[in-house]
This record gives structure tokens, sequence and C-alpha cells, in this order.
């Protein structure tokens, strides 16, 4: 019936008509089943319509593929079937997004296509309904060949820049782990003074660090600081900080443990003759722990308040004044003096604690705004008789957290305890 049909349509028109040809829209035309009829559908569409219309005849699958990558829509002359839908000239034309038609009377409106078929339609409309279709198809396909086009583009830019991310995730590792070689492996603990610390950082880098130090055999220095700002600047900014904290003054064969104070003089007289176009803040706290006397005197720069947490669960702030380093270089960091008593615990840590614990009730999408939620966990846990139970206390609080508020800032708590009786 379809050959039938499109044979007296083909036998009406005139032969000069039919063997004009121009620089028409390539339409491939493929068999299903038996007989010429799909060389009939071809020669309709070169004579009556603007398509140059062509059979494929080739065998090897490769030919077939260049084929149908040269044409702009292919033709399907017969039922397509799981079977024929798998051949190399429909399964290269759904790859390349070229449009597929199937001219057979068994599809129905109510029988779904088979997927990849664009249109089915039903040869006794006439090959005026498969021009109409074509023509759709040819003018979407010029779209769809420059989305094609773009799509490729992005994907090669998309590789390369994927390239690009993977490198900066391994610097940044490797930037992770040099940061933590400057960290304490071992907190030495001097004249009953055992100490621990809480150190995560919100990303690769901290822009937090710490340093327990032993400075002779009656003294013990502890210090942390916080450069303002995240991420790597943040984290050399620590490093150059860390690098630049003098504990001792030697002359000839003698010498003199700093003060606080001084010490944090001169890493800010270090911090501003380094300063460049872009000035760099900080803060930071520095103790120094006398063991014979168990005398603490304590100095900060713009730093939170160091804690004082006594055996019996009282805690107390030890206030103390001093800008933020790298901002004056005439700035002065008054000290505390205090002494310590059996079983107290000093805490020093950054202001990633203000945001760690949410207010009760509030929602993890609502903004995350400081307060001092933290101070009733530290006092949750006065009573833990080591640092490093105290510290392992605090780091379980904060698992718990994360689990629907995840840490938005640089974390670190120093702990340093009296053991002593």
């Amino acid at each position: 019936m379809l050959a039938n049909h499109y044979h007296s349509i083909l036998v009406a028109i005139p032969a000069e008509h039919q063997s004009r040809r121009n620089l028409r829209p390539r339409i491939l035309i493929s068999s299903l089943q038996p007989g010429d009829t799909h060389e009939t559908v071809a020669r309709v569409l070169c004579a009556r319509f603007e398509f140059d219309a062509r059979v494929i005849n080739e065998c090897d699958p490769v030919s077939i593929a260049m084929a149908v990558r040269d044409s702009q829509a292919l033709v399907l002359v017969g039922a397509p079937t799981v079977e024929n839908m798998q051949s190399p000239a429909v399964e290269e034309a759904i790859s390349s997004m070229i449009p597929v038609v199937a001219l057979c009377a068994e599809f129905g409106e109510s029988q779904d296509a088979p997927a990849g078929i664009s249109f089915v339609l039903d040869p006794q409309l006439g090959p005026e309904h498969l021009a109409t279709a074509l023509s759709a198809l040819v003018a979407r396909q010029r779209e769809i060949q420059r989305l094609q086009l773009d799509t490729a583009t992005a994907m090669r830019f998309s590789g390369g820049l994927r390239n690009q991310i993977d490198i900066i995730q391994e610097e940044l590792q490797l930037a992770a782990s040099v940061q933590q070689e400057f960290l304490p492996r071992i907190l030495p603990s001097l004249g009953g003074i055992e100490s621990a610390a809480l150190w995560r950082p919100a990303a690769y880098v901290s822009g937090d660090i710490y340093n327990v130090m032993r400075l002779d055999e009656h003294h013990l220095g502890l210090f942390v600081t916080d450069a303002v700002g995240h991420g790597v600047p943040a984290a050399l900014l620590t490093l150059v900080i860390s690098r630049s904290l003098q504990t001792k003054e030697i002359t000839d064969n003698s010498y003199r443990i700093l003060t606080p104070s001084e010490a944090l003089t001169q890493v800010n007289a270090d911090m501003m003759t380094r300063a460049g176009k872009t000035t760099r803040f900080a803060t930071a706290i520095y103790a120094v722990i006398d063991t014979r006397n168990h005398q603490l005197t304590v100095a900060s720069a713009g730093h939170l308040p160091m804690m004082r947490i006594s055996r019996g669960g009282t805690c107390e702030a030890i206030p103390t004044v001093g800008g933020l380093l790298g901002v004056f270089e005439d700035e002065t960091f008054t000290e505390q003096v205090i002494t310590l008593s059996a079983g107290d615990k000093l805490l020093f840590y950054t202001d990633g604690f203000e945001q760690a614990f949410p207010e009760l009730g509030q929602e993890p999408s609502a903004p995350r705004l400081p307060n001092h939620r933290y101070l009733d966990v530290f006092n949750e846990f006065a009573s833990t008789p080591s640092s490093y139970e105290f510290i392992e206390n605090i780091n379980r609080r904060l698992d718990e957290e994360s689990e629907d508020f995840p840490q938005i800032d640089d974390l670190t708590l120093l702990c340093a305890s009296w053991t002593g009786t």
C-alpha cells in the first residue's frame, strides 16, 4: 500500500522536475522492510519537495555512520522494532541528535513510538505530511547543532576547569600538611602543668595556630593566634606570626625570658615591618607560667580573654587590654598576673567558638550569629579532671553539633591544667 501510494505520486511528477538538483537539506532514507519502497520515497522527496534525499546503500557501519552524520534527518520506511532500532544508522542518528522519522501504518496515536523516534507518520496521509515534518525538524536541527557545538565547547572548558580544580585541591592539601607541621606534635608538661589542644580548620587550612613551649626548666609558654580572614592568606599569616614570636632574649652566655607583653610587642613590630600594600591583622594571646610559684602572666592582642576554671567548676574570665597585631606600630599590651591554684584549668580559644553552638531552637537555615553558648559548654565540662578529657568532651559536642550545623569558622582551643594538689 505504501509503495503504491508514493509510486502514483512519483508518476505524476514531470520528468524535468524530477531531475532538478539544488543545494537542499540532505535526508537519508533507510528501509526496515523488504522491497524498494524507500527508493520511491527518496525520489518523491527529491522531485516534489526541496530535499536532497538519499538511500542508504552502504553495508559498512563506518560508511553508514559518516552518511548519517552528513545528513539532517533520517527517514525509516517500515515499523521500527527493538531489533532494527539497534541498526548502525539509527544508533548513529540518535547519538548525533539527528531527528528520526518512522514512516509506517502500524503505529496509531495510542501507541508510543520507540525511544529515539521524533515522529511516526502514516504514509496514507500523503507525502505533504512527511515533508512538513522534515522541514520542521531540519529547521530545528540548525539550532540543535549550534547547541551541540556550544555544549562541546563548554565540556572542553569544564574539563580544563576540573583539572585546575584538582590541582588547586592537591595544593590545598599540601598546604594543610605544611601548616600542621608547624603545630606541636607533643605538648610538653612541666611542674605539674599538662595541656591538650583542639584544632579544627573550617576548610583545608586554618587561620588559627597554637603552640606550647618549654622555655626552660621552670617556665612554660602558651600561645594562640587567630588571623583575620579565612583560607590560605590567613593560614600563611599564622605561620609568619608563629615564626615571629620571640620568647627569649639571649646575651652572651645568659638569657632572659621575655614577658608576654614584650613578646607581642616584637610580633607586632615584625608585622608592621612586613606590611605591604595589603594590611593583615591578627589577634593573639600569650601566657607564661612560672612553675616554681605557679604564677601566670598573660597578655593579649585583641583576643578573647583567657578563661580560668577552678577545681570546683567556677569559670572566670581574665581580661587584658591590647589592640590587634599589625595595626599600630606603638600598640601596647597590658599584662595580668595571677597565681594558680591546684586543679585550675586555663582555656585559650579563638572566636570561632562564638558561632560553634547556635542558639537553642535555631533552624539550620537561619543565619549564625555570635553568641555565648560556648561558655555554657565549657561550664558543662568544668569538673573534668584532665585537659585531655576536657578537650575530648568539647570535640564530641562539636561533632554532635555539626550534624545539623556545619562548622563555618576555624576552631582552636588550648587547655592547660595544674594537676598538683
